[in-house]
Parts: structure tokens; C-alpha cells; sequence
């Protein structure tokens, strides 16, 4: 039976660029090696690097003063990370909108003071569009996670918050244009929107880079010296990266995805909207995330009922985190159309038989 993934992460990659991947892992471009077998000192891998950071920088019209880093250990090692990175005369704040701010909270103050700023689904608005009290405008960073997937929430227009932000777009990178003015820092595993788990895409401006005399895996500014080369890189999942970036591209870039994004979270969105004596969506309209739709049945037997009955159907990874329960459907930049037409087919079917 064919599988149609709307998992949170990994998430599904294009067709096309799993038959290059297939192709490659057996040889790579003739070279007598697998892709997984050649050194990160090759010409043949400095050619990929340069090639993911191009396609990066076109992707995401990402400034000339910004540097690019291929880093390992997740988004959650980022918390640690720029933890120790930011000039501790520096102020910051952690703006909460989910679980995985309030997680980047946790590890920021016990490296450093932070101010937290936990806001319930009905404040964001009101903060987002007041001017902010002094004590938090006057802090040189604020984090914040642009799309916070457990809960569905998503924020993105943060251009609008004056403060310097670090952001966590880990699950809504490439699926819309932003302006980088007020961004100092921005990083995401690839493995949502972008690729598979291995990497994390770190997107530095220069101001932001500091000398420090960190550990060596914890500095910044050495890796940025070493362009992504103090250790061995995660080799395969930067030609991953390479591959769906250039993918991307050719589809017509972030304007398509954003498109894209748009008209399937309003296809999905409008058909639970319809049947809205049977679930309840919990996020405030303009808050709703495009990459993870969140909802939950009236009737728990219900909601028991269509997860399996989804299975059953070949559609895998929609069951709710298990923190908050219900169902998630995941559209991330891979998703085709097809695949959210025999979604929405099969939802509005069982709907149908309530």
C-alpha cells in the first residue's frame, strides 16, 4: 500500500530527490564511492557546500552579511549553544508561545538570565500588535519559535517586534518570505522543510559573532572561521539539503512554497471548519499554523476511530503529540497536491458517515 506521510518530522522529501539519493548512495557521480563514503576534505564535498550555502542564499534571500553554518545536534542543541554564545552583558528574552519555547527557556537560564514572556493563544495578538512595555524592548535579543508544532501555533509576522530575534524556525523555514532586518540570528533542522535529521542550518549575522574561548564544539566563532570544517560535517545530510534546496529552486522558490502553503492549510482548515459540530480547532484563525493543523473531536471515540481508520488508508503520522492528544496533519514544503486531495477525500468521507 502506498504511504502518505503527514508525520511532524522526518517528514516526506520530493520524489526526485530520493531518486538522486537512490542513485548516489551507489556511486556518486561516477567516482568509484558512495555518497556516504566521501571525505569532507574532497573537492567533491567543498563543491556541495558551496552549492547548499548558494542555494540557501537565493532560497531564503539571505543578506551579504550573514553567514551560513551546517551544525549537528538539533534544534535542541542550539539552546545550549547560543546559551554560551551570547555576550553575557547582553540582554535576552524568551517569548512562549508552546512547548518548544518554553524548552529553549529552560536551558537558556541555566546558562544565563532571561526574561520569559509566556503568552496563552489569545495574548500573542495583543502583544504582537501593542508597542512593548520597556523592559522587554530595551533586551538586545528576544527568542522566539516561529511555529511551534505541538500546538499549532504559528508567528509569521515577527517582523513586526522591534527587539534584535533569534528564532527557532526549525519547522516553517522556506515556506514563506520574511525580511531579515531585525533577525540576529535564525537556525532549523532540516529535517521538516528541508531535508533529513543530521543537520542544522544556522543563519548568523556578523554583528552577531563574537570571540569567546568556549569549547571548541560550543564556539562560534571557530566554527564560523572553519565555514562548517572544525569536525567532520554531516556529510550526507548537507547533500540532502543540496538536493531538496535546488528542488526548491527549480520549483519556483519561497514564493511557490508560500503559495503552496497557503491554499493546502486552506483546503484542510476549511473542510474541519464545516464540520465543526464534530471537532474544535483550538488556535485563534490568524494564528493557526500552515505547516501543522491541530484539531480534536468532540467525541473521543470519534477521534480514536478516524486515526485508525487513517492508518488503514495508507495516511501515517497525524495522531496529536502526547501531550495535548487530537490530531495533527503536517504540510510541510514536500507535500504534494495529490497527496492532500486523497487527505481531504478520505476526512471528508468519514466525516460524512458521523
Amino acid at each position: 500500500m502506498i504511504k502518505y506521510n503527514f508525520s511532524p518530522g522526518p517528514a516526506k522529501l520530493n520524489n526526485s530527490v530520493l531518486e538522486i539519493v537512490n542513485k548516489n548512495i551507489i556511486e556518486y557521480q561516477e567516482e568509484g564511492v558512495s555518497i556516504l563514503e566521501i571525505s569532507h576534505r574532497s573537492d567533491s564535498f567543498e563543491k556541495i557546500l558551496e552549492t547548499t550555502k548558494k542555494n540557501l542564499i537565493e532560497l531564503l534571500k539571505i543578506p551579504s552579511n550573514y553567514q551560513i553554518l551546517f551544525l549537528q545536534g538539533g534544534a535542541t542543541f542550539q539552546n545550549t549553544f547560543l546559551g554560551n554564545n551570547i555576550n553575557q552583558k547582553k540582554s535576552t528574552s524568551n517569548l512562549i508561545t508552546g512547548t518548544w519555547g518554553q524548552k529553549t527557556y529552560e536551558d537558556f537560564i541555566k546558562i544565563r538570565d532571561s526574561k520569559k514572556i509566556l503568552l496563552e493563544n489569545n495574548q500573542i495578538l495583543e502583544f504582537l500588535n501593542q508597542p512593548l512595555p520597556d523592559d522587554i524592548q530595551n533586551t538586545d535579543y528576544m527568542h522566539i519559535t516561529s511555529n511551534e508544532t505541538i500546538e499549532g501555533i504559528q508567528i509569521n509576522n515577527f517582523n513586526k517586534i522591534e527587539n534584535d530575534l533569534i528564532i527557532d524556525s526549525s519547522s516553517d523555514i522556506g515556506s514563506y518570505i520574511f525580511d531579515w532586518d531585525n533577525v540576529a540570528y535564525l537556525y532549523a533542522g532540516a529535517q521538516k522543510n528541508l531535508g533529513i535529521p543530521g543537520v542544522t542550518i544556522s543563519v548568523v549575522r556578523d554583528d552577531f559573532i563574537e570571540r569567546n574561548d568556549n569549547p571548541t564544539y560550543l564556539n562560534l566563532y571557530k566554527l564560523i572561521n572553519k565555514d562548517s570544517l572544525l569536525n567532520t560535517p554531516p556529510t550526507f545530510a548537507i547533500y540532502v539539503l543540496s538536493l531538496v534546496t535546488d528542488w526548491m529552486l527549480t520549483m519556483g522558490g519561497i514564493n511557490y512554497f508560500e503559495r503552496q502553503s497557503i491554499e493546502y492549510s486552506s483546503d484542510v482548515y476549511a473542510l474541519l471548519e464545516r464540520y465543526d459540530g464534530h471537532v474544535t480547532l483550538p488556535v485563534e484563525n490568524s494564528l493557526r499554523s500552515r505547516m501543522n493543523i491541530v484539531f480534536n473531536f468532540k467525541n473521543e471515540k470519534n477521534e480514536q476511530a478516524f486515526i485508525k481508520e487513517s492508518l488503514d488508508h495508507g495516511i501515517i503520522g497525524i495522531k496529536g503529540h502526547r501531550s495535548v492528544g487530537g490530531v495533527r496533519i503536517s504540510l510541510y514544503n514536500s507535500i504534494d497536491r495529490s497527496s492532500v486531495d486523497y487527505l481531504l477525500e478520505f476526512m471528508n468521507s468519514f466525516f460524512q458517515k458521523l
